[in-house]
């Protein structure tokens, strides 16, 4: 952890700087390619946030026909006189194709679409290449003890070897496993 930037790091209480580091040692085997945070507008409740990161994976999974990965952190927090930082997400994102940040970064605004005043879409998505020394997992997961904060997972099965697939499998997560498989077999172009 010798990261000068990383001086949100050292405002993680001891035991919660522990879990999280533990999680992101855990999941540094994953061939992460992206690095984004994704802000919604306004006072929306937890779900509909959840609901909106959910419906950005099943649209960019359709658009490439392939699985991607991610965990999230979703965050927010109450600030003075009853108003919240909006909810965000930071995610690590991973596929066995290439994502291209152009792709993530259409998915996520037309989730949201928020527009200023102008025409112009307003930042509500920042997306950059992932690199390990920066701290992304860790930053992803800062918040993951917090109250006010969960985290997301996103077919990491399928990327984390370890990880022990669904004790009751139904056709549904049996199909993803098998074209998870075929996406990651060399013969398929894969990174």
């Amino acid at each position: 952890m010798n990261n000068p930037n990383a001086y949100w790091l050292h405002s993680i209480p001891a035991l919660d700087r522990q879990a999280v580091e533990a999680v992101a040692n855990w999941l540094r085997p994953v061939p992460w390619q992206w690095f984004a945070t994704f802000t919604l507008s306004g006072n929306i409740r937890a779900e509909t946030a959840t609901g909106k990161l959910r419906n950005f994976a099943n649209d960019l999974e359709k658009f490439l026909r392939k699985n991607i990965c991610f965990v999230a952190g979703q965050e927010s927090k109450p600030c003075l006189y009853g108003l919240r930082i909006p909810w965000h997400f930071h995610l690590l994102l991973a596929s066995y194709s290439i994502l291209s940040k152009e792709a993530i970064e259409a998915t996520w605004l037309r989730q949201v679409g928020r527009r200023s005043g102008q025409g112009k879409i307003q930042e509500s998505v920042l997306v950059e290449p992932y690199e390990a020394h920066r701290l992304g997992s860790e930053y992803c997961l800062k918040q993951m003890n917090d109250a006010n904060s969960g985290w997301h997972l996103h077919r990491l099965e399928h990327f984390l070897p370890d990880l022990p697939n669904p004790s009751k499998p139904n056709h549904r997560t049996l199909r993803s496993a098998r074209r998870a498989r075929q996406q990651a077999a060399p013969s398929s172009g894969c990174l």
